[in-house]
């Protein structure tokens, strides 16, 4: 839901990569806490998460009705914007001093705790969980509102629940599109990746830029990861997508996988071809004003890779385009073109709160479905409470009828921080379109310092 850099990668997800690589503050052993007394008490909750306009003013509204049902307790919210390291810097401050009761987390999946034989040792959130810092949340009342196997693959450990996830957001593979701008050259919504090529050659020829892109932020990374989550599930059913990626870390970690693989020269191929038709300043657009400018151009830029997290701000933005939002197709057969779900803004509760009741009661009254149902609405996330539907908006009706074929995102190869960056992932900005480096040396590069740092 963040605008982060990750975009993996909340978005090669950044902000995660850079809070997971944060040492843990000194003296942060487990310690009991008060649980607070709820109504009547003179007490401050403490609330953080990251910068999301839409997002915090519907989570402000939670609070306003916290404190009418709690006299006495005052809700205090803390934020900061995914870009620039001030959220984890903000983050690293709340846990270091202990100073926070309810914490926003992009959800670390299983694949951050690799198997003790690689010698990888977590760092950042999964290190917090495995050294008891979060309460388990599975006996909860308020996480029967969810759907267990979801929660248990976003904020499972063992076997415990350690935060309640409830956002979640199509971000690698994510593409706006502007309905009247295709109808007005006779173009329909493409399914494959040669109907996207023609179509955007036929923009082209009408001196239409085709396509949109934050690069100064590293948003290229929505098609790179879009195309390589497509390729590698081709026509396997959505829910063999956790078993796979988990099988990738294997492989890459014994050297039976390598970035050099024909998956991923035919990954490289395929964006280098895609971005030919963006914008060419693209490298110097920051993803913060990205959908405005795209917003206000309703004659340009008929397509625009973004997180779904930005629907309602684009709408607001230019309350008259007619625009809608699709998994970009990156494969040849349209069946394999889903949507790559990632798991978004998770609730914890450190074990050290000061006021975990009253933290607790706090999450019952997020979660309640009225609630969260409003909360849906302002952010336009997919719901992760069953009984509660994911809002119907103008721009998410490809995503209605497709959500449901969805997957969880690819994750990366295991890495630590002993690795080199360019191990775990390719850099883009290097790399041509952005850069003068070929895809092939790009590749052989990754595929190199992977096999170096692993020991191969």
């Amino acid at each position: 839901m963040a605008r982060s850099m990750y975009l993996q990668s909340r978005r090669s997800r950044r902000a995660l990569a850079v809070v997971a690589a944060l040492p843990l503050a000194a003296g942060l052993a487990a310690c009991g806490s008060s649980g607070g007394s709820g109504s009547g008490s003179s007490q401050t909750l403490t609330i953080a998460m990251w910068t999301n306009p839409a997002a915090v003013s519907q989570t402000e509204k939670v609070n306003a009705e916290f404190e009418k049902q709690h006299p006495g307790v005052k809700v205090k919210m803390q934020t900061a914007p995914t870009a620039g390291n001030a959220w984890p810097t903000l983050w690293q401050s709340l846990v270091s001093a202990k100073s926070v009761d309810v914490l926003a987390q992009f959800p670390p999946t299983p694949h951050a705790y690799p198997p003790a034989s690689t010698g990888i040792i977590p760092q950042g959130t999964p290190a917090l969980v495995q050294s008891g810092q979060f309460v388990d949340l599975s006996n909860q009342p308020f996480m029967k509102r969810f759907d267990p196997a979801a929660q248990k693959y976003a904020m499972g450990y063992n076997n415990g629940i350690y935060g309640v996830m409830t956002a979640e957001y199509v971000n690698n593979s994510g593409m706006f599109y502007k309905k009247d701008l295709l109808a007005k050259y006779g173009l329909s919504v493409p399914t494959t990746y040669g109907q996207f090529i023609s179509e955007m050659d036929t923009l082209k020829s009408k001196g239409v830029t085709p396509l949109y892109v934050a690069g100064k932020d590293g948003y290229q990374s929505i098609p790179w990861f879009g195309i390589m989550n497509q390729l590698l599930m081709q026509d396997k059913p959505s829910a063999d997508a956790p078993a796979l990626w988990e099988k990738r870390a294997e492989d890459f970690w014994s050297g039976a996988q390598s970035w050099t693989d024909p998956v991923y020269a035919d990954t490289a191929q395929r964006y280098e071809k895609i971005l030919t038709y963006m914008e060419p300043n693209a490298a110097g657009v920051p993803a913060q004003s990205a959908p405005g400018v795209w917003a206000a151009k309703a004659n340009d830029f008929p397509f625009f890779f973004d997180g779904s997290y930005d629907g309602n701000t684009i709408a607001q933005d230019n309350p008259s385009l007619n625009f809608g939002f699709m998994a970009m197709p990156g494969a040849d057969d349209a069946s394999w073109n889903r949507a790559a779900l990632a798991p978004d803004l998770s609730w914890v509760v450190p074990t050290w709160s000061k006021h975990q009741t009253l933290a607790m009661q706090w999450l019952d009254l997020f979660t309640q479905p009225d609630n969260y149902a409003a909360w849906l609405k302002a952010t336009g996330s997919i719901s992760t409470e069953p009984s509660v539907p994911t809002p119907t908006l103008p721009w998410t009706d490809w995503l209605a009828a497709h959500a449901s074929e969805g997957y969880p995102n690819l994750e990366q190869p295991w890495t630590s921080t002993k690795f080199p960056t360019v191990a775990g992932d390719i850099d883009r900005t290097k790399m041509q379109p952005f850069g003068s480096q070929s895809p092939a040396s790009a590749l052989k590069q990754a595929a190199d310092a992977y096999k170096s740092a692993a020991g191969h």
